[in-house]
Formats: C-alpha cells, sequence, structure tokens
C-alpha cells in the first residue's frame, strides 16, 4: 500500500515553481508518507478498517446525540425542510426558497419516498399526515420524518467524510494523513453539528469542498488519466453547491485562484511535446457538449437575471446584470492564467475550459428536473439574495439604496475584526476544533519560510487568508457554526500540508502521545454544541411564531388555541 500512494505521487513534486525561491528543497520527495507512518500500529491499521472505524464514531456520536432530540428541538430548518420533502410527494411546489435549498428539497422527498416504498416510513407525503386534533398520532408522525431526515444528514455526511478521506489520499500519497484530515473533518465546528440535523450546508459545502479537491488533484498531476472527467466533476460540484445554497458561490470563486498555488510544470512532468490526434478529438468534443449545454444554461441564468431584477435589492455599481458574466470570466481568467504559469499545452488548455464548462452547466441544468423561477433567480443573482437575508440581521444595510454601500463596506471592516477574534479563540471564543489546526499550519508556515521554503508558506497562506476572507463574509450573517462546513476543509488542508513535511525520525514518542492528546481534545471540543442543544431547555411553543410562514400548510398540535 506505500508502494501504491508513492507511486500516486501526489505529494509536492521534486521540481521548481515560479513561487519557489532559487535553490528551495521544500519540494523533494517523501519516502513512506509523512511523520504519521512513526506509530502505525498506536493509531491506524489500515485504510478501509480506519475509515469504518471513523464512521461507526459519528454514528455512536448521532445516537447519542442528535436522532433522538424532539423534532420540534431544532425546528429551523429541520421541519422546514422535512415539510418541503412532504410537498414534493404530494405534486405540490417549492415553498421555502431562503437558500434556495433546491437539491435539499429534492433529496428529502425522495428520501421519504424510498424509506414510504420500503415499509419504514408510514407518512411519506402532506396528504397522508394525520389530523392534528389527534395529536399523539401527529406527533409520532412528525417524530418518524425528523428522524429518518436526520438519518439522511449521517448518510450525507459519511459519504463526504469518506470521499474527503479518498481525495485527500490521492492528493498527498499518504491514507495516514488522509484518515487524520477526515476525523478532522468529521468533528470539525460545522459537520459534527450538521450530520445530526437537517440543514443545507451539509450537502452544499460537501460538493463545494469535493469540487475544490478534483481541481487541486489535476493541478497536481499533469497527466492524469481521465482529467477531463475529473474538470467536468469538479464543475459539477461546483454548480450544485451553488444551486443547492448559494453562500457556496464564494467558496467556488476559490478554487481557480487555489489552484494556481498547487499547479505542476507539464513539461517537468514527463508531459510529451506532441499532441496525439485522439486528443485533439476528445477535446472537440468536449468543445461540441459544452457549446451545446451552455446555451440552454445561459438562456436559465438569463431569464432568473431579468426575473430578479424586480424582486431583489439593486447590487449598484453598474453590476447590475452584468458581474454573472464577470464571474465566468474571472475562471476563464485564472485557468488561462494557470496555463500560462505551469506551461499547459493549448489543448489540454482549451479540454480544461471545455470540461469545466460542461460540469457548470449540468449543473445549472439541474434546476430543470422541478422548475421554479425562484429557485432560478436566487441561482442567477447569488449575491442579490445573500443580501436580502443578511439585512435582516443588519437592518441598516437595507436603508441603503443599492447593496454596495459605505454601510456594507464598514460592516465587512468590522467583521473582518470578528472573524481575527473569533480565530484567536481568546478574544472571542468558539466552537471549532479546526482553530487547533489553523494554528499548526501558521506555526509550520513560519518554520518554512525561515528554512528557506517558499512555495509551502504561500500554499499556506491562500487557504489561510482564504478561511478569513470567507469568515469576514459570514460575519453579514452572524458568523454561526453552520458556515464553518464552508471553510474549516480549508484549514484542514493546511495543515495537512504541514504534516507532509515532517519526517517520520523527526516524531518523538511525546510528539505522538500530544498527537492522540489533540486528536481527543478534537472529538471533544466538537460536542460541545450537541451537548449544549441536548441540555437546553426548550418548548415546542417557541416555534409557532415562524410555522406560520415557513410550513403554512400545517398546523401543529401545540399551535392550537386551547379549546
Amino acid at each position: 500500500m506505500a508502494h501504491r500512494d508513492q507511486r500516486l505521487g501526489a505529494i509536492p513534486p521534486a521540481s521548481h515553481s515560479p513561487f519557489d525561491a532559487p535553490g528551495s528543497a521544500q519540494d523533494a520527495p517523501a519516502s513512506d508518507g509523512t511523520a504519521l507512518s512513526a506509530f502505525p500500529r498506536l493509531l491506524f491499521y489500515n485504510w478501509k478498517l480506519s475509515i469504518l472505524c471513523l464512521l461507526a464514531g459519528m454514528a455512536v456520536s448521532f445516537l447519542l446525540f442528535g436522532l433522538w432530540w424532539p423534532y420540534w428541538w431544532i425546528a429551523d430548518m429541520d421541519t422546514f425542510l422535512a415539510y418541503q420533502g412532504l410537498l414534493f410527494n404530494d405534486g405540490l411546489p417549492q415553498e421555502f426558497f431562503d437558500h434556495p435549498a433546491y437539491l435539499s428539497y429534492l433529496s428529502l422527498g425522495a428520501w421519504y419516498w424510498l424509506l414510504h416504498g420500503l415499509g419504514l416510513l408510514p407518512v411519506d407525503a402532506l396528504s397522508s399526515l394525520p389530523p392534528a386534533t389527534d395529536a399523539t398520532a401527529f406527533n409520532h408522525a412528525w417524530q418518524q420524518l425528523i428522524a429518518w431526515g436526520r438519518v439522511l444528514s449521517l448518510l450525507i455526511a459519511a459519504i463526504y467524510v469518506t470521499t474527503f478521506a479518498i481525495l485527500v489520499r490521492r492528493l498527498f500519497a499518504d491514507w495516514r494523513l488522509a484518515i487524520l484530515a477526515a476525523t478532522a473533518l468529521a468533528y470539525s465546528g460545522g459537520i459534527a453539528m450538521h450530520f445530526r440535523v437537517i440543514r443545507t450546508e451539509l450537502l452544499s459545502s460537501a460538493l463545494a469542498t469535493t469540487a475544490l479537491l478534483l481541481a487541486l488533484i489535476v493541478a497536481r498531476e499533469p497527466k492524469l488519466r481521465h482529467r477531463a472527467l475529473f474538470l467536468v466533476a469538479s464543475g459539477l460540484c461546483a454548480a450544485l453547491a451553488v444551486v443547492d445554497k448559494v453562500q457556496a458561490i464564494f467558496v467556488v470563486l476559490l478554487i481557480p485562484l487555489i489552484a494556481l498555488f498547487f499547479g505542476t510544470p507539464a513539461d517537468e512532468s514527463d508531459a510529451r511535446a506532441d499532441v496525439r490526434r485522439g486528443e485533439w478529438a476528445s477535446t472537440l468534443m468536449l468543445l461540441i457538449l459544452a457549446v451545446a449545454t451552455t446555451l440552454p444554461a445561459l438562456a436559465l441564468i438569463w431569464i432568473g437575471i431579468e426575473s430578479g431584477r424586480a424582486v431583489y435589492h439593486p447590487i449598484g455599481g453598474g453590476l447590475a446584470g452584468t458581474y454573472q458574466w464577470l464571474i465566468a470570466g474571472f475562471v476563464v481568467l485564472a485557468m488561462i492564467v494557470y496555463a500560462k504559469i505551469w506551461r499547459t499545452s493549448f489543448v489540454e488548455t482549451i479540454a480544461a475550459l471545455a470540461a469545466i464548462a460542461l460540469g457548470v452547466n449540468i449543473g445549472i441544468l439541474s434546476l430543470l428536473l422541478s422548475y421554479n423561477l425562484q429557485n432560478i433567480m436566487a441561482t442567477a443573482n447569488p449575491i442579490e439574495h445573500m443580501f436580502t437575508f443578511a439585512a435582516w440581521s443588519l437592518p441598516a444595510l437595507s436603508n441603503e439604496p443599492q447593496i454596495i454601500s459605505g454601510t456594507l463596506i464598514a460592516t465587512l471592516f468590522k467583521g473582518l475584526g470578528r472573524a481575527l477574534a473569533a480565530h484567536t479563540f481568546v478574544l472571542h471564543t468558539s466552537p471549532r476544533p479546526t482553530l487547533l489546526l489553523e494554528w499548526f499550519a501558521i506555526a509550520g508556515g513560519i518554520v518554512a519560510w525561515r528554512h528557506g521554503e517558499r512555495r509551502l508558506p504561500l500554499q499556506i497562506a491562500v487557504l489561510v487568508i482564504s478561511v478569513w476572507g470567507l469568515d469576514t463574509l459570514f460575519t453579514l450573517r452572524g458568523l454561526k457554526l453552520e458556515y464553518f462546513a464552508y471553510s474549516d476543509p480549508l484549514l484542514i488542508l493546511a495543515a495537512a500540508l504541514v504534516a507532509t513535511r515532517i519526517r517520520a525520525d523527526q516524531v518523538s514518542l511525546r510528539a505522538q502521545r500530544v498527537t492522540l492528546g489533540l486528536l481527543a481534545l478534537t472529538i471533544i471540543w466538537a460536542h460541545a454544541e450537541p451537548v449544549k442543544t441536548t441540555l437546553s431547555h426548550r418548548t415546542a411553543q417557541e416555534t409557532c411564531s415562524f410555522y406560520p410562514h415557513y410550513v403554512s400548510r400545517v398546523t401543529f398540535p401545540f399551535c392550537l388555541p386551547p379549546s
């Protein structure tokens, strides 16, 4: 297995890059993985068993904290999304568009339909709900719906963590490091809470992170077999992430920027000088498919832009209806710059552009599976859509004539201070175990810089600064725990980069024990919010104020007026 990981060769290659200082040796190939190989019997047994143990730990945590919470305990968004699934199975239109939650809405409906077909869920549609006057039967039906919805969240999280482990293993060529990274993800602040409730951020962040990892693998392996398929999948995941929750647009836009720092020169990776006829043929096929899907995808986006003009707050700055095309131009420009820096051939660059376009187009066209104009408007106008809900939290923003304003800039500046304070933990506490990895990554980057390395510190810097930027934007919605699901994977990757540079013979037994202690601390820290939620004192009646808006076709027994 060690031989196989070395063959994948995803640890920084032994070649100089434009980001390296002259004579830098940080890209020297590693032998048997990282320092983690120093204690395989202490912490790991084998790849498959380690994955199974990680997933089993998540399941046990879920059974202890989450599955049995009353269905109204986390009404926002457990009940909201479960209700949308019931609408779907009755053939009724979607009513919840805040995120816009399109994929979550479809997946829950399909999940309930499947369970009902298997005889595991008696109620799978709104029309089959017991009447609210029969409180016992009604509450039992809803408890089953929410519990099974939470099981779906656990399954999504399990697939996410496993996929993350597989892709990180491919990226860094060390399965032990991949297991630790996946463990950090499973017990990160956002994911550790997400796999026990029903929320859109889990699926959206899983897709966005997968898109990033696929792009980085392509960047690190210029002669990757089926390279185009990796890029199609990356573009598809990126688009679907935004379709489910528009906040993912910020992570998606970081992908081409981050990839610039992870490339490998094509001509120093056994690249061929000549291009075979087959490559031109496959590139032409990709171009045909990309063009064929671009036209309907653009038409859909244009419908959303035009329809949104009368609905959303104007963005201002002359960007109304145009920033969407600027986003597309930014991605294209970043890919061209990447090709220039890393000396990618013309045909491979065209193939990459076509592959990304094809994947993104398919993701956009998924909106036709259950057509609703509001989903299209939200996806086509992500900034305006997000601003609508940011203004709910910060009313001063809604008083401005347009989105881009001095008030917004001042608010973001204050948000940066709050975000940085939260990253210290001392100035502002945070339920975020990945802060340990951030501090480790920053320290490792500083040490690497002092030893003459340049590329590694820059890679760490771009990941960490990206997280700071994301958190600053998320302060517009209170920098809630749920949004950590988008940024924590970047901190985990930054820490993994440092770990790839630590040799096994440099790690003492004491350091190994400290590592195990920090792993245990991470798992305990991740349970702070679930335990807090379990011990909190809530009443069902507290949810009655927003049910009429978000669950309009259902009246809950505890919200009925006394007879």
